[in-house]
């Protein structure tokens, strides 16, 4: 591919697919996870895929607002606008664009019902179904118990060491190379999950090094997501319920604010860069609290006893 060149509401060529490597290696030289990463060459890599031959400005813009207006996910959508909105902002610093193409295009409302609040009935029930006389079922079971505790991210858990958990003190430290923000955090831990904990860390092998994953397969290879739910989905079936990963997470983010309504403190527990995402939960709950205010409130009673049966037919 040829040298970088600037790219200026006159037809001037820019390699923008070279400029994706450019700006992933800056990123990765930032720290972020290999996730986000690989995120960020998705969707610029699907938008320059769908736009190839865009060679000015005023070709680049029209082609975003094309982009945007392919129907989706209101979430969906808002994942692609931030990740393009980086890559277009560091080609600007690069001095590569004149502006960002995606400037004016506002996020799309949230949809709410993408978050999964669960029973904590439902919850019971899941957590009854591992078998906790085998190492799978009580690893099972305790890595649903620390995050149903916690609300940390399965991938997170999936790469806490032994060392990371201090059943003494009843604290587990995300480290901030697993941490999807990259900013450490320590969650605590409640006595039984604890309790649970310390019989769970007397069934790992004692040949295993500190480098083998606490939550670890019986071949002391790391976890992943897509097993993991498909693990949570046999749960299910057996205990006659339905609950992903995330719905344990999105659990903890609304009792947590039923309890606390603390949504600053949830920031921290949850591991939101900002309060943008925790805000998600609280609109959540004040949409939930509004349903059950119209069908519990004493007025909509006496409403209807106010209104007496037709004399005649």
């Amino acid at each position: 591919m040829g040298r970088l060149t600037r790219i200026h509401p006159n037809p001037v060529g820019v390699d923008l697919e070279e400029a994706v490597e450019e700006f992933l290696h800056s990123r990765r030289a930032d720290g972020i996870s290999q996730r986000t990463l690989d995120d960020y060459r998705f969707h610029v890599t699907a938008f320059l895929k769908a736009n190839p031959n865009v060679n000015t400005y005023e070709a680049l813009r029209k082609a975003v607002i094309h982009h945007f207006t392919q129907p989706c996910s209101p979430g969906y959508r808002n994942i692609r606008l931030r990740y393009l909105k980086a890559f277009f902002n560091w080609c600007i610093a690069q001095g590569y664009l004149p502006a960002n193409p995606v400037a004016g295009i506002r996020p799309a409302k949230e949809d709410l019902s993408r978050i999964r609040h669960v029973p904590l009935e439902t919850i019971k029930k899941l957590l009854n179904a591992p078998d906790k006389k085998t190492y799978a079922g009580l690893r099972d079971y305790c890595l649903m118990l620390v995050q149903i505790d916690t609300g940390a991210r399965p991938g997170e858990l999936f790469q806490v060491r032994p060392g990371d958990l201090n059943l003494e003190a009843r604290e587990l430290y995300i480290r901030p190379e697993i941490a999807k923000t990259r900013v450490g955090r320590t969650l605590v831990l409640s006595p039984f999950t604890v309790q649970a904990l310390a019989k769970f860390l007397k069934a790992r092998p004692t040949w295993w090094g500190e480098e083998v994953p606490l939550f670890a397969t019986e071949n002391g290879r790391p976890l992943d997501r897509s097993w993991w739910a498909a693990r949570v989905r046999e749960y299910c079936s057996q205990a006659g319920v339905k609950v992903t990963p995330y719905g344990l997470r999105h659990t903890v983010a609304i009792e947590f604010l039923k309890e606390a309504n603390d949504p600053f403190a949830l920031q921290r527990i949850l591991g939101h860069k900002d309060l943008a995402m925790t805000r998600r939960y609280v609109r959540y709950l004040q949409e939930d609290v509004r349903e059950v205010h119209e069908k519990a409130t004493p007025v909509a009673k006496l409403q209807q006893l106010g209104k007496r049966a037709r004399r005649r037919l």
